[in-house]
C-alpha cells in the first residue's frame, strides 16, 4: 500500500538530501515537498499525507503553526519535528498536536529511517483493524487493477479542481461522481479517505474560506459574496459563515479592515 510523505523545509538542499538518502521508494512512499508552510498546506488539499516530516524554524508560518493548522482541518497524519538543539524545549510543547517524534538537527538518517518506518507499520496496522480503511483499500487494489483508469490519487485531484471551479453552484455528490465517472458510494468513501473530512465539509470550508477573503479584498456586498459562493440566501449564509468563524460576514469585514487601517 502506497502511503503520501510531506517534506516541510524552508532550505532546498535539506529537503533535497531527505529525498536522496531515504529509501522511500523501498517503503512504497510517495514524496511532495514543499518550502513553506502555506506551500504544504495547500498540497495536503490535494494530496494527503500519511506522515508529515517539517522543520519547526521557518518563515511567515514555522513547523507548530503548520501542524496547528493540519490538526484543526481533521488531518491525522503522524507528524515528525526537525528540530536544532535550541529549539528542542520549545518542540515538547508540542505534545498536544500529537507529534510523533522529534528530530534534533543534524540529522541521523538511520535514525530517521527507521522512525519512518516504524510510523508506516502504525498506519498500516491501523488500517487493517478499520473496517472502512479495508474497504478503501481493497476498491483502490480493483481500480489499480483495471488498465487505463484513473487512480483513486487522480480522481480525488481531479476532484478537488471541478469543486474550486464551482463554488458559486448548486454542487452535489451526484454531479462530482457523475463527472468522475465512478459511483456515489466510491467517491464517499475515496473522497473521505484522500481528504480527511466529508465532501460537504470540505466544500463548505472552501465557501468560507472564499468568503472571507472576498469579504478582505473586495467591497461586494454580503449577498453578492455569498450568492458567488453558493449561497442564495444572505440570512442562510450568515448563519454558515457564524457557524464556521464565530464572527457574522459583517462582524468579520469589519474586524479585518480595522486591522488593515492600523
Amino acid at each position: 500500500m502506497i502511503l503520501n510523505v510531506l517534506l516541510v523545509d524552508d532550505e532546498a538542499p535539506i529537503l533535497n538530501n531527505l529525498k536522496s538518502v531515504i529509501p522511500w521508494n523501498d517503503m512504497q512512499m510517495q514524496v511532495y515537498t514543499a518550502r513553506s508552510g502555506q506551500e504544504a498546506l495547500d498540497i495536503c488539499s490535494l494530496h494527503t499525507p500519511n506522515i508529515v516530516l517539517c522543520d519547526i524554524r521557518m518563515p511567515v508560518m514555522d513547523g507548530l503553526t503548520l501542524i496547528g493548522e493540519l490538526r484543526k482541518g481533521g488531518s491525522a497524519a503522524e507528524i515528525i519535528l526537525l528540530t536544532g538543539y535550541q529549539e528542542f524545549e520549545y518542540a515538547r510543547q508540542a505534545i498536544k498536536y500529537n507529534v510523533r517524534e522529534y528530530i534534533c538537527k543534524p540529522i541521523h538518517y538511520k535514525e530517521l529511517e527507521n522512525t519512518i518506518r516504524s510510523a508506516r507499520e502504525d498506519i498500516l496496522r491501523k488500517r487493517r483493524s478499520d473496517p472502512f480503511q479495508v474497504t478503501v483499500a481493497r476498491i483502490e487494489e480493483d481500480s489499480s487493477d483495471s488498465g487505463g483508469r484513473k487512480t483513486p490519487q487522480q480522481l480525488m485531484s481531479e476532484a478537488i479542481l471541478y469543486i474550486g471551479e464551482r463554488l458559486g453552484s448548486d454542487l452535489g455528490i451526484e454531479e462530482l461522481a457523475g463527472h468522475l465517472g465512478i459511483s456515489c458510494s466510491y467517491f464517499c468513501l475515496l473522497f473521505k479517505n484522500h481528504l480527511g473530512v466529508t465532501f460537504v465539509e470540505y466544500l463548505t470550508g472552501k465557501r468560507i474560506e472564499t468568503a472571507k477573503y472576498l469579504l478582505t479584498h473586495s467591497d461586494k456586498s454580503i449577498t453578492e459574496i455569498g450568492s458567488s459562493i453558493g449561497y442564495q440566501e444572505r440570512r442562510y449564509f450568515t448563519k454558515v459563515f457564524q457557524r464556521h468563524t464565530g464572527l457574522t460576514p459583517s462582524e468579520f469585514r469589519d474586524q479585518t479592515k480595522g486591522r488593515t487601517a492600523g
